[in-house]
């Protein structure tokens, strides 16, 4: 009598339970005793032995970083003490430039490290020999042939420079620069020779390299009096790469950072620089910044004990905790005539493990049982609990499909509740669909009413806009096909063209075009004033005559440019029409561009983005206006390198307004193009267009926007 009792109790009380509680309560005791264990045996039989290990591999990869270092750092110390033993014994002659670029070329070929050797005489004379990614050299002087520019030179495999300069320095002094300056101050007395202590510099990197560099400079003396400065740039390349291939252990990591936390090296061979293109600017990598999360947690941890980088002055061993493990750090101090590094090596805790796995097999053994028995049960009481659930996905299954189904109500618990509340759903669903099927159908007659009076309307519309459109569709269709097509500017060789027009309406009055006959390019851009249908008649007249007047063999470009205003000068006035246009063109040959005729500002860019303006006011005279311009027609030559080029525009591009009427500008033109010059044309030209897109928004153009942006291949 009370055992059946008994039992009635304990599962009313059982499902009077929510069923999350049943679910927690015994595999959460299974897994916090089966953690316990573990964690007890592995703190056991590890902790003292991790500790023994961590001191004694700390130590020796340290002492291993440094002996490296200190066997690194001598190459540049030897190739500026040969560069002044040379010169002490007259071997070499600081003021014959030629003699010293030859022994600068043999240096850099020896010491591969190397990158840059320079030297700067007492009078100002400069020579300095480069080593380039591709391990291409050039050389820059700064004498008095070249009247105190410093001029650049590609230079051959014999380490003769050759060819014309590529690039220039204005009034390049070296006694001004910090490497000279620096030098200077650390000089010594010793005979009749003086010569100067040597000393490095900071770490820096150029914009376009891909690597840290580091300068030791030093002075030369002769006779008590400074003569010059030689300064060797070392790169720090090997250094990732020797820390990189030095194991540790299989997540132990080493980096070399300086006192300021700016990484030199690290192991994981990460960048430790990033480039910014807009100002172009090279920014060093801290500690602080590291991809690794490691690397990053290690430096703030020795920031924050030490309080400073620079209170750091012996070599330290400490202990912190990231990741929930314990991590190892040796802080190894490094200084060299200048140099005040800082080496770090840390290690967490668990590398260490692999050696105490005997003693750990106790352990898993007893966490493998435990899991199993855990999985038993969840299996057991997941299919206790999961087949009413299955009932119900069967029923909300045929709900979709439009079966209305009502489950039967078996439980008092949790799912008790969801299968009550899924009748009562599934039963109001239901009203509330045959409800909206009858409303449905009323606002479908009343909706194929008014479909059919606008559809009276739209075709009604549609023949007057059909009738008002052809005469412009016809016009504008023409002016499409004389424009150059993509592949015509694409077998344009020596050029990479990109081409962009835009009409204010459906009829543009701008004009260009580039056209090819032999080795001959003719490049022309104009703007006819107004837009619309007659623009258009005038602008297919200007194509129709530069292209004839181009297969005639007509090159003087006074000529040529008279000839066309002369042509167009006399169809206008047989139209009676008050129209006329601006009108550049550009002949092309071997690099050079010959530019003639009155248009906007032409934009000369070189390979750096430097934009230069040309105007054209004087080159010409506004065509169709008078019957002879010849007198107004003037020339102007542009030589364009490889990566030079120009941009042509309309003012449709320069005066488009934004919703506050403010114009998009020549200024802001110059700045788009400037910081993407290094892409391609048509990536250029993409960006100018997106950056005017942004400008004026959601408001409409007002004017005709042409845009053309031309720049020399390599040949």
């Amino acid at each position: 009598m009370i055992r059946p009792l008994l039992c009635k109790v304990i599962i009313r009380w059982a499902n009077l339970v929510p069923l999350r509680y049943v679910f927690i309560i015994p595999f959460a005791s299974l897994l916090l005793l089966t953690v316990s264990v573990i964690g007890a045996l592995s703190w056991h039989n590890g902790h003292v032995a991790v500790n023994t290990l961590a001191h004694q591999l700390r130590h020796s990869v340290s002492v291993r970083i440094q002996e490296h270092l200190n066997h690194y750092l001598e190459s540049p110390a030897k190739v500026n003490q040969a560069i002044q033993d040379v010169i002490r014994l007259h071997w070499l002659e600081p003021q014959q430039l030629d003699t010293v670029q030859s022994y600068f070329f043999r240096q850099l070929q020896l010491f591969d490290r190397m990158s840059y050797i320079q030297l700067g005489n007492s009078d100002g004379k400069f020579i300095g020999l480069e080593r380039h990614a591709d391990n291409s050299f050039t050389v820059e002087v700064a004498d008095e042939h070249s009247f105190g520019d410093m001029e650049t030179y590609a230079v051959n495999t014999q380490g003769q420079r050759e060819g014309k300069p590529l690039s220039f320095v204005p009034s390049y002094d070296p006694r001004q620069q910090s490497w000279y300056q620096r030098a200077e101050k650390t000089q010594q007395q010793q005979w009749s020779v003086q010569v100067g202590k040597s000393n490095w510099s900071e770490i820096f990197s150029f914009f376009g390299q891909t690597w840290l560099s580091v300068t030791q400079s030093m002075p030369l003396f002769h006779q008590g009096k400074l003569i010059g400065v030689t300064a060797v740039d070392f790169t720090l390349t090997d250094l990732s790469r020797f820390l990189h291939d030095l194991k540790i252990s299989p997540r132990g990591h080493t980096f070399i950072m300086e006192r300021s936390g700016e990484l030199l090296a690290i192991s994981t061979q990460e960048k430790l620089y990033s480039l910014s293109f807009i100002d172009k600017k090279v920014e060093r990598i801290s500690a602080f910044n590291s991809e690794l999360p490691l690397i990053r947690h290690t430096a703030q941890f020795i920031q924050h004990h030490f309080h400073s980088f620079h209170a750091i002055h012996a070599t330290t061993q400490l202990e912190y905790s990231f990741a929930q493990e314990r991590q190892f750090v040796q802080i190894l101090p490094f200084q060299q005539q200048g140099l005040d590094w800082l080496i770090v090596v840390v290690v967490p805790e668990t590398d260490f493990m692999a050696q105490l796995n005997e003693n750990t097999q106790v352990t898993i053994r007893l966490a493998v049982m435990a899991l199993l028995i855990s999985l038993l049960l969840s299996l057991l009481v997941s299919r206790w609990v999961v087949r009413p659930i299955s009932y119900l996905n069967q029923a909300v299954q045929h709900l979709t499909q439009g079966t209305w189904t009502q489950l039967p109500l078996e439980r008092n618990d949790e799912l008790g509740e969801l299968t009550r509340s899924f009748n009562l759903m599934a039963k109001q669903l239901k009203e509330s669909f045959e409800l909206l099927e009858e409303k449905v159908m009323q606002r479908t007659e009343q909706l194929a009413q008014a479909n059919e009076e606008i559809c009276t309307l739209n075709d009604y519309l549609r023949e007057e806009n059909q009738r008002m459109g052809m005469e412009l569709e016809v016009t504008r269709k023409l002016q499409q096909m004389v424009l150059p097509r993509p592949e015509e500017l694409r077998n344009i060789k020596p050029l990479d063209i990109a081409a962009f027009m835009e009409p204010a309406s459906e009829v543009g009055g701008d004009y260009y075009d580039i056209l090819q006959d032999n080795d001959r390019i003719k490049i022309g851009i104009g703007d006819v004033t107004g837009h619309g249908l007659e623009s258009g008649v005038l602008m297919l007249m200007v194509q129709t005559a530069v292209r004839t007047l181009l297969s005639s063999q007509l090159i003087h470009p006074k000529d040529f440019l008279n000839i066309l205003n002369r042509t167009l000068y006399d169809n206008l006035q047989r139209m009676q029409s008050d129209k006329n246009l601006t009108l550049s063109l550009l002949d092309y040959a071997n690099g050079k561009l010959s530019l003639s005729g009155q248009h906007e500002e032409v934009l000369y860019v070189n390979q750096f983005g430097k934009v230069e303006r040309i105007d054209t006011f004087s080159l010409g005279f506004m065509v169709g206006i008078e019957p002879d311009i010849a007198q107004f027609v003037a020339q102007q030559e542009i030589y364009l390198a490889p990566g030079d080029g120009i941009v042509l525009y309309t003012d449709g591009l320069t005066e488009a307004m934004d919703v506050n009427k403010r114009c998009y500008g020549l200024e802001r033109l110059c700045d788009v193009v400037s910081r993407h010059w290094l892409l391609n044309a048509q990536d250029i030209q993409q960006a100018v267009i997106s950056d005017l897109r942004r400008h004026i928004g959601n408001h409409k153009l007002q004017d005709d926007v042409t845009l053309l942006v031309i720049k020399q291949r390599a040949i």
